[in-house]
Protein backbone atom coordinates (compact mmCIF):
# COMPACT_ATOMS: atom_id res chain seq x y z
CA UNK A 1 0.00 0.00 0.00
CA UNK A 2 1.26 3.54 -0.80
CA UNK A 3 0.67 6.76 0.75
CA UNK A 4 -0.47 9.83 -0.96
CA UNK A 5 -0.52 13.56 -0.30
CA UNK A 6 -2.71 16.12 -2.02
CA UNK A 7 -1.13 19.71 -1.89
CA UNK A 8 -3.91 22.94 -2.46
CA UNK A 9 -4.44 26.59 -1.23
CA UNK A 10 -7.95 25.75 -1.90
CA UNK A 11 -9.07 23.60 1.17
CA UNK A 12 -12.29 22.31 0.13
CA UNK A 13 -10.13 20.85 -3.07
CA UNK A 14 -7.57 19.05 -1.02
CA UNK A 15 -10.70 18.08 1.76
CA UNK A 16 -12.51 17.02 -1.42
CA UNK A 17 -10.39 14.78 -2.89
CA UNK A 18 -9.01 13.42 0.37
CA UNK A 19 -12.32 12.21 1.58
CA UNK A 20 -14.80 11.36 -1.27
CA UNK A 21 -12.59 9.38 -3.78
CA UNK A 22 -11.87 5.47 -2.89
CA UNK A 23 -7.86 5.41 -2.81
CA UNK A 24 -7.85 2.10 -1.24
CA UNK A 25 -9.06 0.61 -4.37
CA UNK A 26 -5.86 1.40 -6.16
CA UNK A 27 -3.37 0.44 -3.10
CA UNK A 28 -3.35 4.24 -1.73
CA UNK A 29 -3.69 3.12 2.60
CA UNK A 30 -3.61 6.65 3.42
CA UNK A 31 -3.97 10.05 2.09
CA UNK A 32 -2.15 13.51 3.29
CA UNK A 33 -3.83 17.37 3.33
CA UNK A 34 -1.64 19.95 2.72
CA UNK A 35 -2.99 23.64 2.04
CA UNK A 36 0.39 25.29 1.07
CA UNK A 37 3.86 24.03 -0.27
CA UNK A 38 5.49 24.74 3.44
CA UNK A 39 3.22 22.60 4.86
CA UNK A 40 3.72 19.91 2.27
CA UNK A 41 7.73 20.25 2.77
CA UNK A 42 7.09 19.39 6.30
CA UNK A 43 5.00 16.32 5.49
CA UNK A 44 7.60 15.33 3.40
CA UNK A 45 10.21 15.89 5.99
CA UNK A 46 8.38 14.00 8.90
CA UNK A 47 6.46 11.06 6.84
CA UNK A 48 6.96 8.53 3.99
CA UNK A 49 5.19 9.64 0.94
CA UNK A 50 4.96 8.21 -2.35
CA UNK A 51 2.73 10.50 -4.93
CA UNK A 52 2.20 14.00 -4.70
CA UNK A 53 -0.65 15.81 -6.09
CA UNK A 54 -0.17 19.69 -6.21
CA UNK A 55 -1.56 22.65 -7.69
CA UNK A 56 0.82 25.19 -9.32
CA UNK A 57 -0.38 28.76 -8.14
CA UNK A 58 -0.25 28.78 -4.44
CA UNK A 59 0.45 31.59 -2.30
CA UNK A 60 4.58 31.25 -0.25
CA UNK A 61 5.34 28.74 -2.22
CA UNK A 62 4.44 27.92 -5.60
CA UNK A 63 3.80 24.31 -6.88
CA UNK A 64 6.57 24.50 -9.67
CA UNK A 65 9.47 25.36 -6.35
CA UNK A 66 7.59 22.09 -4.47
CA UNK A 67 8.04 19.97 -7.31
CA UNK A 68 11.40 21.33 -7.57
CA UNK A 69 12.22 20.68 -3.79
CA UNK A 70 11.02 17.21 -4.48
CA UNK A 71 13.45 16.11 -7.10
CA UNK A 72 15.98 17.28 -5.41
CA UNK A 73 15.58 15.14 -1.94
CA UNK A 74 12.99 12.40 -3.08
CA UNK A 75 13.35 11.55 -6.51
CA UNK A 76 11.60 8.24 -5.77
CA UNK A 77 7.84 10.03 -5.55
CA UNK A 78 5.82 10.60 -7.99
CA UNK A 79 4.41 13.86 -8.61
CA UNK A 80 1.06 15.30 -10.55
CA UNK A 81 -0.23 18.86 -11.28
CA UNK A 82 -3.75 19.70 -10.86
CA UNK A 83 -3.95 23.28 -12.42
CA UNK A 84 -6.60 25.58 -13.42
CA UNK A 85 -4.45 27.25 -15.59
CA UNK A 86 -3.94 25.71 -19.07
CA UNK A 87 -0.56 27.69 -19.98
CA UNK A 88 1.96 25.39 -22.06
CA UNK A 89 4.60 27.13 -20.30
CA UNK A 90 3.50 25.72 -17.20
CA UNK A 91 2.90 21.97 -18.28
CA UNK A 92 6.05 22.64 -20.01
CA UNK A 93 8.41 23.36 -16.88
CA UNK A 94 6.57 20.62 -14.94
CA UNK A 95 7.16 17.65 -16.98
CA UNK A 96 10.63 19.27 -17.07
CA UNK A 97 11.14 18.76 -13.25
CA UNK A 98 9.74 15.14 -13.77
CA UNK A 99 5.75 15.43 -12.88
CA UNK A 100 4.31 12.12 -13.98
CA UNK A 101 1.00 13.82 -15.51
CA UNK A 102 -0.56 17.51 -15.76
CA UNK A 103 -4.51 17.63 -15.22
CA UNK A 104 -7.01 20.25 -15.86
CA UNK A 105 -9.65 20.98 -12.96
CA UNK A 106 -12.28 20.24 -12.59
CA UNK A 107 -11.28 15.93 -13.36
CA UNK A 108 -13.94 13.03 -12.53
CA UNK A 109 -12.88 11.06 -10.12
CA UNK A 110 -12.38 8.46 -12.06
CA UNK A 111 -9.64 9.51 -14.41
CA UNK A 112 -7.96 10.92 -11.27
CA UNK A 113 -7.85 7.21 -9.85
CA UNK A 114 -6.98 6.01 -13.14
CA UNK A 115 -3.51 8.90 -13.71
CA UNK A 116 -3.06 8.19 -9.69
CA UNK A 117 -3.23 4.59 -10.82
CA UNK A 118 -0.67 4.30 -13.52
CA UNK A 119 1.80 6.32 -10.89
CA UNK A 120 0.97 3.37 -8.42
CA UNK A 121 1.93 0.74 -11.14
CA UNK A 122 5.62 2.07 -11.73
CA UNK A 123 6.14 2.47 -8.32
CA UNK A 124 5.49 -1.54 -8.20
CA UNK A 125 7.41 -2.06 -10.76
CA UNK A 126 10.21 -0.16 -9.73
CA UNK A 127 10.11 -1.64 -5.82
CA UNK A 128 10.24 -5.34 -8.26
CA UNK A 129 13.31 -3.83 -10.25
CA UNK A 130 15.07 -1.58 -7.59
CA UNK A 131 18.76 -1.60 -8.12
CA UNK A 132 18.78 -0.89 -4.49
CA UNK A 133 17.35 -4.33 -3.60
CA UNK A 134 20.11 -5.54 -5.90
CA UNK A 135 22.79 -3.60 -3.96
CA UNK A 136 21.31 -4.98 -0.80
CA UNK A 137 21.39 -8.60 -2.00
CA UNK A 138 25.11 -7.96 -3.28
CA UNK A 139 25.92 -6.57 0.08
CA UNK A 140 24.62 -9.60 1.58
CA UNK A 141 26.43 -12.10 -0.20
CA UNK A 142 29.80 -9.94 0.16
CA UNK A 143 28.93 -10.30 4.29
CA UNK A 144 27.56 -14.20 4.39
CA UNK A 145 30.76 -15.29 6.05
CA UNK A 146 30.43 -12.46 9.04
CA UNK A 147 27.30 -12.49 9.05
CA UNK A 148 27.23 -16.38 9.16
CA UNK A 149 29.49 -16.45 11.84
CA UNK A 150 27.62 -13.98 14.07
CA UNK A 151 24.69 -16.15 14.12
CA UNK A 152 26.70 -18.95 15.04
CA UNK A 153 28.46 -17.13 17.83
CA UNK A 154 24.59 -16.15 19.28
CA UNK A 155 24.03 -19.56 19.02
CA UNK A 156 26.95 -20.54 21.04
CA UNK A 157 26.41 -18.42 23.75
CA UNK A 158 23.22 -19.42 24.54
CA UNK A 159 20.65 -17.01 22.19
CA UNK A 160 17.22 -18.52 21.83
CA UNK A 161 15.61 -17.94 18.58
CA UNK A 162 11.92 -19.23 17.98
CA UNK A 163 11.76 -21.99 15.08
CA UNK A 164 10.31 -20.43 12.53
CA UNK A 165 12.43 -17.11 13.14
CA UNK A 166 15.94 -19.25 13.12
CA UNK A 167 14.76 -21.00 9.92
CA UNK A 168 14.09 -17.90 8.65
CA UNK A 169 17.58 -16.60 9.88
CA UNK A 170 19.08 -19.71 8.04
CA UNK A 171 17.14 -19.36 4.71
CA UNK A 172 18.34 -15.88 4.15
CA UNK A 173 21.89 -16.87 4.95
CA UNK A 174 21.46 -19.80 2.60
CA UNK A 175 22.53 -22.17 5.55
CA UNK A 176 18.65 -23.68 5.90
CA UNK A 177 20.31 -27.46 5.09
CA UNK A 178 21.64 -27.40 8.52
CA UNK A 179 18.40 -27.54 10.32
CA UNK A 180 17.47 -31.16 12.09
CA UNK A 181 21.34 -32.18 10.81
CA UNK A 182 23.71 -34.45 13.21
CA UNK A 183 26.50 -32.04 14.19
CA UNK A 184 29.35 -31.80 16.13
CA UNK A 185 31.82 -28.90 17.31
CA UNK A 186 36.10 -28.63 16.81
CA UNK A 187 37.16 -26.01 18.52
CA UNK A 188 41.05 -24.69 17.29
CA UNK A 189 42.85 -21.97 19.24
CA UNK A 190 46.09 -20.37 17.85
CA UNK A 191 48.93 -20.21 19.98
CA UNK A 192 52.64 -19.26 20.72
CA UNK A 193 53.53 -17.30 17.07
CA UNK A 194 49.99 -17.26 16.03
CA UNK A 195 48.73 -16.14 18.70
CA UNK A 196 51.57 -12.77 19.81
CA UNK A 197 51.30 -11.46 16.30
CA UNK A 198 48.97 -8.32 16.10
CA UNK A 199 44.98 -8.11 15.28
CA UNK A 200 45.70 -7.50 11.39
CA UNK A 201 47.90 -10.57 10.97
CA UNK A 202 46.00 -12.58 13.50
CA UNK A 203 43.08 -12.12 11.35
CA UNK A 204 45.23 -13.04 8.05
CA UNK A 205 46.16 -16.57 10.29
CA UNK A 206 42.76 -17.02 11.22
CA UNK A 207 40.96 -16.60 7.46
CA UNK A 208 43.90 -19.15 6.23
CA UNK A 209 43.07 -21.48 9.14
CA UNK A 210 39.25 -21.22 8.02
CA UNK A 211 40.44 -21.97 4.34
CA UNK A 212 42.86 -24.54 4.96
CA UNK A 213 40.25 -26.35 7.35
CA UNK A 214 37.66 -25.97 4.40
CA UNK A 215 39.62 -27.84 1.79
CA UNK A 216 40.68 -30.47 3.78
CA UNK A 217 37.26 -31.22 5.56
CA UNK A 218 34.85 -30.64 1.88
CA UNK A 219 35.00 -34.59 0.28
CA UNK A 220 33.47 -35.44 3.85
CA UNK A 221 31.84 -32.95 6.02
CA UNK A 222 30.59 -29.30 5.53
CA UNK A 223 32.05 -26.72 8.13
CA UNK A 224 30.40 -23.51 9.90
CA UNK A 225 33.25 -21.34 11.36
CA UNK A 226 32.68 -18.46 13.64
CA UNK A 227 35.35 -17.11 16.22
CA UNK A 228 33.63 -17.23 19.81
CA UNK A 229 34.00 -14.66 22.70
CA UNK A 230 37.51 -16.26 23.80
CA UNK A 231 39.09 -16.01 20.16
CA UNK A 232 38.63 -19.88 19.09
CA UNK A 233 38.09 -20.60 15.92
CA UNK A 234 34.92 -22.74 16.46
CA UNK A 235 33.41 -25.17 13.43
CA UNK A 236 30.19 -26.77 12.94
CA UNK A 237 30.65 -29.94 11.54
CA UNK A 238 27.95 -31.43 9.69
CA UNK A 239 28.67 -34.85 7.64
CA UNK A 240 27.84 -34.58 3.94
CA UNK A 241 25.41 -37.65 4.65
CA UNK A 242 21.93 -37.59 6.24
CA UNK A 243 22.78 -39.81 9.31
CA UNK A 244 22.14 -39.83 12.99
CA UNK A 245 24.87 -39.40 15.48
CA UNK A 246 25.38 -42.50 16.61
CA UNK A 247 24.59 -43.66 12.69
CA UNK A 248 28.21 -41.48 12.08
CA UNK A 249 30.01 -43.39 14.63
CA UNK A 250 29.15 -46.79 12.86
CA UNK A 251 30.00 -45.79 9.46
CA UNK A 252 33.34 -45.18 10.86
CA UNK A 253 32.44 -41.19 10.70
CA UNK A 254 33.88 -40.21 14.00
CA UNK A 255 37.46 -41.90 12.91
CA UNK A 256 37.57 -39.61 9.65
CA UNK A 257 37.09 -36.50 11.60
CA UNK A 258 39.67 -37.10 13.94
CA UNK A 259 42.22 -37.85 11.47
CA UNK A 260 40.94 -34.60 9.39
CA UNK A 261 41.42 -32.18 12.47
CA UNK A 262 45.18 -34.04 13.13
CA UNK A 263 45.76 -33.05 9.39
CA UNK A 264 44.76 -29.42 9.86
CA UNK A 265 47.07 -29.44 12.91
CA UNK A 266 49.79 -30.82 10.97
CA UNK A 267 48.84 -28.01 7.57
CA UNK A 268 48.98 -25.34 10.27
CA UNK A 269 52.50 -26.54 11.70
CA UNK A 270 53.91 -26.92 8.54
CA UNK A 271 52.74 -24.43 5.96
CA UNK A 272 51.89 -21.47 8.59
CA UNK A 273 54.65 -22.21 11.04
CA UNK A 274 52.67 -22.37 13.95
CA UNK A 275 51.08 -24.45 16.23
CA UNK A 276 47.41 -25.04 17.36
CA UNK A 277 45.50 -26.97 19.83
CA UNK A 278 42.68 -28.89 18.26
CA UNK A 279 39.99 -30.24 20.18
CA UNK A 280 37.05 -31.95 18.84
CA UNK A 281 33.51 -32.36 21.11
CA UNK A 282 30.44 -34.75 21.46
CA UNK A 283 27.82 -35.47 18.69
CA UNK A 284 24.60 -33.21 18.65
CA UNK A 285 21.49 -32.38 16.70
CA UNK A 286 21.11 -28.98 15.47
CA UNK A 287 20.33 -26.54 16.74
CA UNK A 288 18.86 -27.96 19.83
CA UNK A 289 22.17 -29.52 21.12
CA UNK A 290 24.55 -26.64 20.47
CA UNK A 291 24.83 -24.56 23.30
CA UNK A 292 25.28 -27.42 25.48
CA UNK A 293 27.52 -29.08 23.07
CA UNK A 294 29.48 -25.61 23.05
CA UNK A 295 29.74 -25.40 27.03
CA UNK A 296 31.07 -29.29 27.27
CA UNK A 297 33.93 -28.47 24.68
CA UNK A 298 34.63 -25.43 26.68
CA UNK A 299 35.01 -27.33 30.03
CA UNK A 300 36.89 -30.04 28.04
CA UNK A 301 39.21 -26.75 26.63
CA UNK A 302 40.37 -25.89 30.27
CA UNK A 303 40.78 -29.36 31.68
CA UNK A 304 42.33 -30.95 29.03
CA UNK A 305 44.24 -28.47 27.67
CA UNK A 306 44.58 -25.27 29.58
CA UNK A 307 47.67 -23.30 29.09
CA UNK A 308 49.60 -26.14 27.00
CA UNK A 309 50.18 -26.04 23.54
CA UNK A 310 49.94 -27.80 19.94
CA UNK A 311 47.61 -30.89 21.91
CA UNK A 312 44.72 -32.49 20.13
CA UNK A 313 41.53 -34.08 22.39
CA UNK A 314 39.14 -35.81 21.25
CA UNK A 315 36.05 -35.77 24.25
CA UNK A 316 34.44 -39.06 24.76
CA UNK A 317 30.58 -38.41 24.53
CA UNK A 318 29.79 -40.10 28.35
CA UNK A 319 28.58 -37.29 29.97
CA UNK A 320 30.39 -36.41 33.39
CA UNK A 321 27.92 -35.60 36.13
CA UNK A 322 30.16 -32.49 37.55
CA UNK A 323 28.92 -31.98 41.47
CA UNK A 324 27.98 -28.40 41.04
CA UNK A 325 25.90 -26.89 38.02
CA UNK A 326 27.08 -23.75 36.18
CA UNK A 327 23.95 -20.72 35.76
CA UNK A 328 23.41 -20.48 32.28
CA UNK A 329 20.38 -17.75 32.12
CA UNK A 330 22.79 -14.96 33.50
CA UNK A 331 24.94 -15.48 30.96
CA UNK A 332 23.14 -16.28 27.42
CA UNK A 333 22.60 -12.83 25.56
CA UNK A 334 20.97 -10.57 25.61
CA UNK A 335 22.27 -9.87 28.67
CA UNK A 336 20.36 -8.09 31.49
CA UNK A 337 22.28 -4.69 31.14
CA UNK A 338 21.67 -4.83 27.30
CA UNK A 339 18.15 -5.20 27.62
CA UNK A 340 17.65 -2.27 29.96
CA UNK A 341 20.43 0.19 27.69
CA UNK A 342 17.91 -0.82 24.98
CA UNK A 343 14.88 0.06 26.86
CA UNK A 344 13.43 -3.50 26.97
CA UNK A 345 12.04 -3.17 30.34
CA UNK A 346 9.40 -6.16 30.00
CA UNK A 347 12.17 -8.06 28.56
CA UNK A 348 15.07 -7.12 30.97
CA UNK A 349 11.77 -8.45 33.95
CA UNK A 350 11.29 -11.14 32.01
CA UNK A 351 15.17 -12.35 31.73
CA UNK A 352 15.23 -11.75 35.70
CA UNK A 353 12.61 -14.29 36.39
CA UNK A 354 13.93 -16.68 33.83
CA UNK A 355 16.96 -16.67 36.11
CA UNK A 356 14.58 -17.24 39.20
CA UNK A 357 13.23 -19.99 37.67
CA UNK A 358 16.38 -21.79 37.10
CA UNK A 359 17.52 -20.88 40.78
CA UNK A 360 14.57 -23.23 41.90
CA UNK A 361 15.73 -26.00 40.10
CA UNK A 362 17.08 -29.00 41.51
CA UNK A 363 21.45 -28.48 41.90
CA UNK A 364 21.39 -25.04 41.63
CA UNK A 365 19.99 -23.52 44.33
CA UNK A 366 23.12 -23.38 46.60
CA UNK A 367 24.05 -19.78 48.81
CA UNK A 368 26.76 -19.31 45.76
CA UNK A 369 24.77 -20.00 43.06
CA UNK A 370 21.84 -17.20 44.57
CA UNK A 371 24.80 -14.99 45.95
CA UNK A 372 26.89 -15.20 42.39
CA UNK A 373 22.91 -14.00 40.77
CA UNK A 374 22.81 -11.24 43.39
CA UNK A 375 26.36 -9.84 42.45
CA UNK A 376 25.64 -10.56 38.85
CA UNK A 377 22.12 -8.51 38.52
CA UNK A 378 23.55 -5.42 41.39
CA UNK A 379 26.63 -5.16 38.91
CA UNK A 380 23.93 -4.81 35.81
CA UNK A 381 22.46 -2.04 37.52
CA UNK A 382 25.61 -0.69 38.73
CA UNK A 383 27.13 -0.25 35.16
CA UNK A 384 23.76 0.95 33.95
CA UNK A 385 23.47 3.43 36.07
CA UNK A 386 27.03 4.43 35.67
CA UNK A 387 26.94 4.29 31.56
CA UNK A 388 23.96 6.95 32.22
CA UNK A 389 26.20 9.29 34.46
CA UNK A 390 24.49 8.57 37.67
CA UNK A 391 25.00 6.94 40.57
CA UNK A 392 22.56 3.42 41.38
CA UNK A 393 21.78 5.22 44.88
CA UNK A 394 20.92 8.20 43.15
CA UNK A 395 18.15 5.44 41.25
CA UNK A 396 16.88 3.24 43.81
CA UNK A 397 17.70 5.34 46.90
CA UNK A 398 20.33 4.28 49.43
CA UNK A 399 18.33 1.78 50.88
CA UNK A 400 17.73 -0.27 48.10
CA UNK A 401 21.19 0.14 46.39
CA UNK A 402 22.80 -1.02 49.86
CA UNK A 403 23.11 -5.10 49.35
CA UNK A 404 25.49 -5.58 52.44
CA UNK A 405 22.79 -6.66 54.82
CA UNK A 406 21.69 -9.05 52.25
CA UNK A 407 24.77 -10.91 51.64
CA UNK A 408 25.21 -13.22 55.26
CA UNK A 409 21.42 -14.62 54.27
CA UNK A 410 19.96 -14.00 51.08
CA UNK A 411 17.56 -16.42 50.27
CA UNK A 412 15.57 -17.26 46.45
CA UNK A 413 12.25 -14.78 47.74
CA UNK A 414 15.21 -11.96 48.98
CA UNK A 415 16.86 -11.69 46.03
CA UNK A 416 13.44 -12.37 43.55
CA UNK A 417 11.93 -9.49 45.17
CA UNK A 418 15.23 -6.90 45.38
CA UNK A 419 16.09 -7.82 41.73
CA UNK A 420 11.91 -6.74 40.29
CA UNK A 421 11.55 -3.91 42.67
CA UNK A 422 15.31 -2.47 41.81
CA UNK A 423 14.45 -3.05 38.13
CA UNK A 424 10.80 -0.98 38.43
CA UNK A 425 12.90 1.93 40.35
CA UNK A 426 15.77 1.81 37.41
CA UNK A 427 13.23 1.87 34.97
CA UNK A 428 11.07 4.87 36.81
CA UNK A 429 14.33 7.14 36.67
CA UNK A 430 15.22 6.14 33.62
CA UNK A 431 11.37 7.50 32.08
CA UNK A 432 11.42 10.61 34.82
CA UNK A 433 15.23 11.65 33.26
CA UNK A 434 13.70 10.80 29.37
CA UNK A 435 10.61 13.40 30.13
CA UNK A 436 12.94 15.76 32.10
CA UNK A 437 14.81 15.96 28.91
CA UNK A 438 11.90 16.20 26.45
CA UNK A 439 10.73 18.81 28.47
CA UNK A 440 13.86 21.04 28.53
CA UNK A 441 14.36 20.12 24.37
CA UNK A 442 10.29 21.80 23.94
CA UNK A 443 11.08 24.19 25.77
CA UNK A 444 14.21 25.11 23.54
CA UNK A 445 12.09 24.53 20.19
CA UNK A 446 8.87 26.93 21.91
CA UNK A 447 11.17 29.30 23.08
CA UNK A 448 12.95 29.81 19.29
CA UNK A 449 9.39 30.04 17.80
CA UNK A 450 8.34 32.72 19.93
CA UNK A 451 11.32 34.30 19.50
CA UNK A 452 11.12 34.26 15.58
CA UNK A 453 7.29 34.53 15.61
CA UNK A 454 7.94 37.28 12.53
CA UNK A 455 9.95 35.05 10.55
CA UNK A 456 8.65 31.91 8.02
CA UNK A 457 9.38 29.51 10.70
CA UNK A 458 10.11 25.78 9.03
CA UNK A 459 10.67 22.75 10.64
CA UNK A 460 13.88 22.49 8.91
CA UNK A 461 14.80 25.77 11.16
CA UNK A 462 14.00 24.72 13.86
CA UNK A 463 15.88 21.41 13.38
CA UNK A 464 18.73 23.11 12.19
CA UNK A 465 18.48 25.50 15.47
CA UNK A 466 18.46 22.58 17.67
CA UNK A 467 21.10 20.10 15.41
CA UNK A 468 18.74 17.65 15.43
CA UNK A 469 16.83 15.97 12.59
CA UNK A 470 13.22 17.20 11.92
CA UNK A 471 11.39 13.94 11.84
CA UNK A 472 13.16 13.49 15.88
CA UNK A 473 12.06 17.35 16.37
CA UNK A 474 8.75 16.72 14.76
CA UNK A 475 8.09 13.62 16.79
CA UNK A 476 9.43 14.54 20.32
CA UNK A 477 7.75 18.04 20.48
CA UNK A 478 4.44 16.13 19.32
CA UNK A 479 5.30 12.98 21.84
CA UNK A 480 5.49 16.41 24.70
CA UNK A 481 2.43 18.65 23.72
CA UNK A 482 0.24 16.19 21.69
CA UNK A 483 0.38 18.89 18.68
CA UNK A 484 2.50 19.48 15.79
CA UNK A 485 4.84 21.65 15.47
CA UNK A 486 3.12 23.91 12.86
CA UNK A 487 -0.48 23.97 14.76
CA UNK A 488 1.75 25.48 17.42
CA UNK A 489 3.47 28.00 15.50
CA UNK A 490 -0.45 28.59 13.97
CA UNK A 491 -1.57 28.95 17.42
CA UNK A 492 1.22 31.71 18.58
CA UNK A 493 0.78 33.56 15.00
CA UNK A 494 -3.12 34.03 15.28
CA UNK A 495 -2.73 34.66 19.18
CA UNK A 496 -0.09 37.62 18.42
CA UNK A 497 -2.79 38.76 15.19
CA UNK A 498 -5.57 39.41 17.38
CA UNK A 499 -3.00 41.50 20.10
CA UNK A 500 -1.61 43.46 17.18
CA UNK A 501 -5.25 43.60 15.33
CA UNK A 502 -6.01 45.49 18.80
CA UNK A 503 -3.44 48.39 17.63
CA UNK A 504 -5.52 50.83 15.40
CA UNK A 505 -2.28 52.43 14.63
CA UNK A 506 -1.14 49.19 12.34
CA UNK A 507 -3.28 48.25 8.77
CA UNK A 508 -4.19 44.75 8.38
CA UNK A 509 -1.07 44.11 5.41
CA UNK A 510 0.55 45.58 8.15
CA UNK A 511 -0.18 43.01 10.82
CA UNK A 512 0.99 40.15 8.45
CA UNK A 513 4.11 41.52 7.73
CA UNK A 514 4.99 41.37 11.01
CA UNK A 515 3.65 37.91 12.04
CA UNK A 516 5.89 36.46 8.96
CA UNK A 517 3.13 36.57 6.26
CA UNK A 518 4.96 38.16 3.33
CA UNK A 519 1.82 37.52 1.33
CA UNK A 520 -1.30 39.14 3.03
CA UNK A 521 -3.93 37.45 1.08
CA UNK A 522 -2.50 34.28 2.61
CA UNK A 523 -2.86 35.60 6.05
CA UNK A 524 -6.44 36.81 5.84
CA UNK A 525 -7.42 33.37 4.39
CA UNK A 526 -5.62 31.56 7.60
CA UNK A 527 -7.14 34.00 9.71
CA UNK A 528 -10.52 33.24 8.78
CA UNK A 529 -10.07 29.42 8.64
CA UNK A 530 -8.54 29.94 12.25
CA UNK A 531 -11.31 32.49 13.86
CA UNK A 532 -14.14 32.22 11.34
CA UNK A 533 -13.65 36.00 10.90
CA UNK A 534 -11.55 37.98 8.61
CA UNK A 535 -9.02 40.18 10.17
CA UNK A 536 -11.09 43.82 9.30
CA UNK A 537 -14.67 41.78 10.45
CA UNK A 538 -12.47 40.95 13.61
CA UNK A 539 -11.77 44.77 14.24
CA UNK A 540 -14.95 45.98 13.61
CA UNK A 541 -16.60 43.22 16.29
CA UNK A 542 -13.93 44.72 18.61
CA UNK A 543 -14.74 48.21 18.09
CA UNK A 544 -18.60 47.29 18.15
CA UNK A 545 -18.35 45.67 21.63
CA UNK A 546 -15.68 48.61 22.83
Amino acid sequence: MFRLMIVDDESSVVDGLADTIAWERIGISTVFKAYSGIEALELLQTHSIDIVISDICMPQMGGLELLQMIRTHWRRIKTIVLSGHAEFDYAKEAMALGTSDYLLKPVSDNELLERVGQSVSQLLLEQESSATLERARLALQANLPMLRSELLNQLLQGMKYAPDKLAEQLSLLHMEQVLGRPAALMIARLEDRLAEQNYYHTSIMEYAIGNMAEEIFSDRFSLWPCKDVHGYLVFLVIPQETKQPHDAAEAGTEEQLKHLAAQLQLNVNRYLKGTISVLIGGWGTFPEDVGKLYQDALLSMRRHIGSQSDLFVYVSEEEEQLPVRALQKLYEPPLLVHLMESGSWVQAEQKLLAIMEELTRERTSSQEHVQEALFFIYASFSTYAHKNGRELSAMLGSGLANISGMLPGCTMTSLKNWSLQALSMVRQSTENTARSDRSHVVGRIQRFIREHLAEDISLQAIADYMYMHPVHISRVFKLETGINVSDYVLRLKMEKAVELLADHKLKNFEVALKLGYQNPNYFFKVFKKYYSVTPQEYRINLEAKG
